[in-house]
């Protein structure tokens, strides 16, 4: 009789894990549909993606060494903090 319950359980457990193994298969599938659609989309306009980064980097670089100035990187924060949360106070 114990054996008929461990037989019962053990194929139970097999069915269970059959039918979790097909259900990540489908979604394994349909993940790599949807990265083969995007490297075919980044293939397409790497062109575009590369000559945009190339004007743009530089840009970034001139911005960021002016940013980096320490009168600069303390007087942003402050100027923001005045526009956007206390007017000017009258005295």
């Amino acid at each position: 009789m114990l054996l008929i319950y461990a037989i019962q359980g053990a194929w139970r457990a097999y069915r269970r894990a059959r039918r979790r193994a097909r259900e990540l298969s489908v979604y394994a599938g349909k993940e790599v549909t949807a990265l083969e659609r995007l490297a075919a989309q980044l293939n397409e306009h790497g062109f575009a993606l590369e000559h945009s980064a190339s004007e743009l980097f530089p840009k970034l670089g001139q911005v960021l060494a002016f940013l980096e100035q320490p009168l600069v990187a303390v007087t942003i924060p402050w100027l923001l903090r005045r526009a956007m949360r206390r007017p000017y106070r009258r005295r």
